[in-house]
């Protein structure tokens, strides 16, 4: 479907999402979160797709929450906040699917919590990252305090959110913020070259892998091992076809064709 502050598009397996109010930056106003959040529901609707990227037009990736709404340092898109499991990123987060960012400029603030709400980060050589929260007055927002020390540690969030500067692709790939760092103009070449080769992977395979992960985070191996063993259990129910395609195309060497979700009995 089309949506006013957002770019949707599919091909070969691959959604690509791209925010698009490049005039500033891709500020996200409310209705561009209620675009993100709508083509998000339609990646995980959408059986066709296994893998999402996640970029934004012109110049910057998202400058964070848009501070011409009145009402936005609320920090809920701007609405009070009645029900946390309706906040955008953590939208974002139950996304099924794997998601990808490819970072094209400036991530900051709403836009840095964007980014880590997505499974994997490439940033291209343009990109700036800030927690800059504190530089307008606010404490964190969007979930970033939760997301970015799990991505890069507590004591380097907590120094990126006290201080809220800014940081480089360099520096966001050396302490773990992204994957990698390319040239510009490779970055979406790159983020596709990427996502192919999970959507040439079982499509069941990969959602309950991504959510054995995300549910691993607040326990330990011991309390992980039952998720991990429901969901092979689910997928064997749900996909017993790619799990013995699988393994004939590894024995065959030859690329395995994937379906997906067995049709109903």
């Amino acid at each position: 479907m089309p949506y006013e502050n957002v770019i949707y598009e599919k091909k070969d397996h691959i959604a690509t999402i791209t925010l698009n109010r490049p005039d500033v930056l891709n500020a996200q106003s409310a209705g561009l979160l209620a675009d993100l959040a709508a083509a998000c529901n339609e990646v995980d609707a959408d059986h066709d797709v296994r893998v999402a990227i996640i970029t934004g037009a012109g110049r910057g990736f998202c400058s964070g929450g848009d501070l011409k709404q009145s009402n936005f340092a609320e920090g809920s898109g701007g609405s009070v906040l009645q029900n946390p499991a309706d906040h955008w990123a953590a939208k974002l987060l139950s996304v099924r699917k794997p998601l990808i960012a490819a970072v094209n400029g400036v991530a900051a603030g709403g836009g840095l919590a964007l980014t880590l709400g997505c499974d994997i980060r490439i940033a291209s050589e343009r990109a700036r990252f800030s927690a800059i929260f504190a530089k307008i007055g606010m404490s964190v927002l969007d979930g970033t305090g939760w997301l970015l020390t799990r991505a890069v540690g507590l004591s380097k969030a907590l120094e990126l959110l006290l201080t809220a500067e800014i940081i480089d692709a360099q520096e966001a790939e050396r302490i773990g913020l992204v994957s990698y760092v390319v040239p510009h103009e490779q970055l979406l070449p790159r983020s596709l070259e990427l996502a192919r080769k999970i959507a040439a992977n079982p499509p069941v395979a990969l959602q309950l892998t991504k959510n054995v992960v995300y549910d691993a985070l607040g326990k330990t191996l011991i309390e992980s091992l039952p998720t991990q063993w429901a969901a092979q259990q689910k997928n064997l129910a749900l996909a017993r076809h790619d799990i013995q395609e699988g393994g004939v195309a590894f024995r065959e060497k030859r690329e395995a064709r994937f379906r997906g979700l067995e049709p109903p009995a």
